[in-house]
């Protein structure tokens, strides 16, 4: 967990909010996939979280329930997107975080799946399926394999519940922007800036990381002057994959990690 946290102090050394790249697993294929991660990293996503693909993805929007289902019938499963996730390690030196639906880790054996993720070099979860009452059990098994659990926070989130949320949370709190699922959309919406305004009221010294419709470099500039200690973008990237163009995706990868980077003003 130490290299998540030092991936947000190497982006708040160079006065940037860092960039958590969202990525499928298994999208499309095996072996795409790893080429997929591979340029991401290089192109300079600070975090890449690294989605396990499930049947029922409740919290994602079409583009990623989509890319889930190609994933699916091209042969993912949990066990080879971390697989790839080892691969990748194996690569690049930076640091994966895991997102998973529950029963997936249920089906897979709560403690192996802690067990094989730590063991191929992932750094975090998060379940965005776990409520903050069932933490306990799980963040237990999660640590004791030496993972961090995120946790998430939202517009309709009070702020006693919020400032339980950013307490708990390891690393960073994945503040999600919208009521809803993820998806590509034109504007950041109010509510992801007073969220986020609100939890840095809170907690202050807490990491938070916000994410579900951020599509371009304008929405990470707005976010990163806004103080987000890092920017999530999951759905745009995903398209771009699924146009076919390695390219495309890292101009695009460069490009906004370089808008995150705040202006020099007093």
């Amino acid at each position: 967990m130490r290299e998540l946290e030092e991936a947000f102090e190497r982006a708040r050394s160079r006065r940037a909010a860092a960039f958590v790249a969202y990525m499928t697993g298994g999208f499309p294929d095996r072996e795409t996939s790893l080429q997929v991660l591979t340029a991401l990293a290089e192109e300079g996503a600070d975090v890449i979280e690294v989605g396990v693909p499930f049947s029922d993805p409740i919290a994602d929007g079409v583009t990623i329930q989509e890319a889930s289902q190609i994933a699916l019938s091209n042969g993912a499963t949990p066990r080879n997107v971390l697989e790839t996730v080892a691969r990748l390690r194996r690569k690049v030196d930076v640091p994966v975080v895991l997102m998973s639906y529950l029963n997936v880790a249920f089906r897979y054996g709560l403690q192996r799946f802690a067990e094989d993720a730590r063991s191929c070099g992932v750094s975090a979860v998060i379940f965005p399926d776990l409520p903050l009452e069932e933490l306990g059990p799980i963040a237990e098994v999660m640590r004791g394999r030496g993972l961090g659990v995120v946790l998430l926070g939202s517009p309709v989130t009070r702020d006693e519940r919020l400032a339980r949320i950013l307490d708990a949370s390891d690393c960073f709190t994945y503040l999600v922007s919208v009521t809803g699922v993820t998806g590509e959309r034109s504007e950041v919406p109010r509510s992801a800036i007073d969220l986020l305004r609100r939890a840095k009221s809170l907690r202050p010294e807490s990491r938070v990381a916000v994410g579900f419709g951020v599509s371009s470099p304008e929405h990470g500039a707005l976010l990163s002057r806004e103080g987000a200690d890092g920017v999530v973008v999951g759905s745009k990237l995903v398209s771009i994959v699924r146009r076919g163009t390695l390219d495309e995706l890292r101009d695009f990868v460069r490009e906004f990690r370089n808008s995150l980077v705040r202006s020099h003003t007093p």
